[in-house]
């Protein structure tokens, strides 16, 4: 088993690997910091040449796209990790797939250039579901909706660095439509923004119409990055 270096050795050469995964219901309360201890161990478990920063406290060289919220799933989750020696992505997506429990699934793994940007600093937008159990909405609840989306302005407030801070959420959301209707769920699609100091989240959507008490299931379906790119899985 590969052990936590305390530097890099100059002759390494380096492997930056992007990693599609899934994040699904059985996992849904584990939050993102127990997620990137999770792939933490699930990358030394497997044997991967994981690479570690200098330094006094050498931290693993693993970078997520964006923090999934606690209770969200994530259908197309996006983490980079830095190796060496090199490995065929193939090899390295079923090593890391044979330490996943229920709930986690590698989807796809790419090798991509060293120099590319963060991955943080390339999300634009996300795309989500959001089920909500019909019985406890209002009855007027689409109407509601409808006058969500034609205002303008949604004051919300929230903290940052131990402030108190107000922010319109509504030209966060860039879509938000019904997608579907059964006798005990309604389904919505949500698109919103999702870059530093300008994220929308469907959770916030729900609060701001008052509906935070309404059972539901949101799923993000995707991840929108800059330049066109999507990291869609076929």
């Amino acid at each position: 088993m590969s052990s936590k270096p305390t530097a890099n050795a100059p002759e390494e050469t380096p492997q930056r690997l992007r990693i599609t995964f899934r994040k699904g219901p059985e996992v849904r309360w584990i939050g993102h910091l127990d997620v990137a201890r999770f792939w933490e161990r699930a990358i030394r478990r497997a044997d991967l040449p994981l690479l570690y920063t200098h330094g006094y406290h050498p931290q693993p060289r693993i970078q997520f796209a964006s923090a999934l919220p606690v209770g969200f799933t994530g259908r197309e989750e996006i983490m980079d990790i830095w190796i060496s020696p090199p490995l065929p992505p193939e090899d390295v997506q079923k090593r890391l797939q044979a330490q996943c429990p229920p709930g986690f699934e590698v989807l796809h793994v790419q090798e991509v250039p060293l120099r590319a940007p963060s991955l943080q600093s390339r999300v634009r937008e996300a795309e989500y579901e959001v089920a909500l159990e019909k019985t406890f909405l209002p009855s007027d609840w689409q109407a509601q909706l409808q006058e969500f989306w034609n205002a303008t302005e949604v004051w919300r407030e929230k903290r940052r660095k131990k402030k108190i801070v107000r922010y319109n959420l509504r030209p966060l959301i860039l879509e938000l439509k019904i997608t579907g209707e059964s006798e005990e769920w309604v389904y919505l699609y949500v698109r919103v923004r999702s870059e530093e100091g300008a994220t929308g989240r469907p959770d916030e959507i729900l609060a701001a119409l008052g509906w935070e008490d309404v059972p539901r299931r949101i799923e993000r379906l995707r991840i929108i990055m800059a330049e066109t790119e999507t990291h869609h899985n076929p």
